[in-house]
């Protein structure tokens, strides 16, 4: 990894704005969600870069891209500390080279770090952090605000020599969702679509399956990506199955859970459901979910899981 450190000198205000309460990244940044969905972003990242191709990366509820995890709005529920806190303690506590310890978990690390411990980078800023010259990213964002810090963000946002240009890493405000429709396929012809919605509203899973539906008919080749939480797990699994019954290429989930699983509505965990998932996704994600397991779970029978939904062919 080239070593790049941020540079930006932005005042705590400046993270304190109102359209924080409208996806809430900032309640939640670095917790134990996040940790995993960064690690397999970019674990992806890396897979997609194997192939000399560009690639779309496209962040449909993309957030303001960077939270002060000393803000108000961090510190309420001081979630970092259930999640990327205590995965840097666990990694920390035993040298860097002992065995056991997946690269990409030792990237992810240095990456976050390279903001400071008192800033927490969201999927847009890592995934930019980790782009190609000959990569793209969209980071769309509904609210209007919201979508200019990520803007601002995006360009202070240190990058690698070859790494994505200003102007191929853009932030625009719109319906996350529709983006599904209005931007794919892409010109590259390969891509990589983050859906990390807040699960805030009743239609709001049908909407999903109704874009993703969509999405699938303009760009069936392309990785699709849906963070989920893990609750009421009976109609979860009706949901996902869903999902998967939409297509016929692979698709895989994988889950870390840091309590034990139950069928009410407490909140036991987090999932990623993968439609065409690179070769060997399956197989790297392993290793690094089990690390991520022994290290947030707050209980021994708290599981974690791989699972293909739909079985590569």
């Amino acid at each position: 990894m080239t070593n790049i450190q941020w540079h930006g000198r932005l005042p705590s205000a400046y993270f304190r704005g109102a359209g924080f309460m409208n996806y809430q990244h900032h309640f939640h940044a670095g917790n134990h969600a996040d940790v995993l969905k960064h690690l397999a972003l970019l674990q992806l990242i890396e897979l997609m870069q194997q192939k000399p191709g560009g690639f779309l990366l496209l962040d449909t509820h993309a957030g303001a891209g960077l939270y002060d995890l000393n803000a108000d709005e961090a510190r309420r529920g001081d979630e970092a500390r259930g999640g990327i806190e205590r995965l840097r303690a666990a990694v920390h506590s035993s040298p860097q080279s002992a065995p056991g310890v997946p690269n990409v978990i030792l990237d992810y690390l240095k990456r976050v770090d390279t903001f400071g411990r008192n800033h927490y980078p969201g999927s847009p800023l890592l995934a930019v952090g980790a782009l190609r010259s000959q990569d793209r990213f969209l980071g769309v964002e509904l609210v209007p605000k919201v979508a200019r810090e990520l803007g601002r963000n995006l360009d202070l946002c240190p990058r690698g020599e070859d790494g994505v240009s200003d102007r191929r890493a853009v932030a625009r405000s719109g319906d996350g969702l529709g983006a599904l429709k209005a931007d794919l396929p892409p010109l590259e012809r390969r891509g990589l679509i983050l859906i990390d919605p807040p699960y805030e509203q009743t239609r709001e899973r049908d909407e999903i399956v109704a874009a993703l539906e969509a999405g699938l008919m303009r760009f069936e080749t392309g990785v699709f990506v849906l963070w989920y939480p893990i609750k009421q797990r009976p109609y979860l699994s009706r949901w996902l199955n869903r999902i998967a019954r939409l297509t016929d290429r692979p698709v895989l989930t994988i889950e870390n859970s840091i309590v034990p699983d139950e069928s009410g509505n407490r909140l036991t965990g987090s999932g990623l459901l993968v439609i065409n998932p690179p070769w060997q996704f399956d197989t790297l994600m392993r290793p690094v979910l089990a690390s991520l397991n022994s290290a947030l779970r707050e209980d021994t029978a708290a599981p974690c899981t791989l699972r293909w939904l739909n079985p590569p062919k």
